[in-house]
């Protein structure tokens, strides 16, 4: 989600910063908060362990799906809400290089990473 914002940035300010316990799509991103709300609600035995994937932005829909999505959901899409349509123009064509080396068939592969997270009730 951020190789299209990071060129969507090429052509519109930066969204707001979200603070450490905002609410979004990263906001368990950070092991040292995952472990401390776990651990507040009464978690013992607590593991995380990163798993790298590769995720398809254009869900075997070709380059333009995933140019698409980025403008419909996710930070991307936000960043441009309200701006006139010649820099939407543009911010897609940036939008479009940065995932074209990510391009193999139909799919557009992004790499990524989950956490697997373990805990013991309480």
């Amino acid at each position: 989600m951020m190789a299209p914002l990071m060129a969507v940035y090429k052509h519109v300010p930066k969204l707001p910063q979200l603070g450490p316990e905002d609410p979004g799509p990263f906001a368990f991103a950070d092991e040292a908060r995952v472990k401390r709300i776990l651990a507040e609600a009464g978690f013992t035995d607590i593991g995380m362990e990163a798993c790298p994937l590769t995720f398809d932005v254009a869900a075997g829909r070709g380059l333009e799906a995933a140019v698409q999505g980025a403008l419909e959901i996710g930070p991307a899409s936000r960043a441009l809400e309200g701006h006139p349509p010649e820099v939407v123009a543009a911010a897609v064509q940036s939008i479009r290089e940065t995932l074209t080396p990510f391009a193999k068939g139909e799919s557009v592969l992004l790499p990524g990473a989950i956490w697997l997270v373990t805990a013991s009730a309480p």
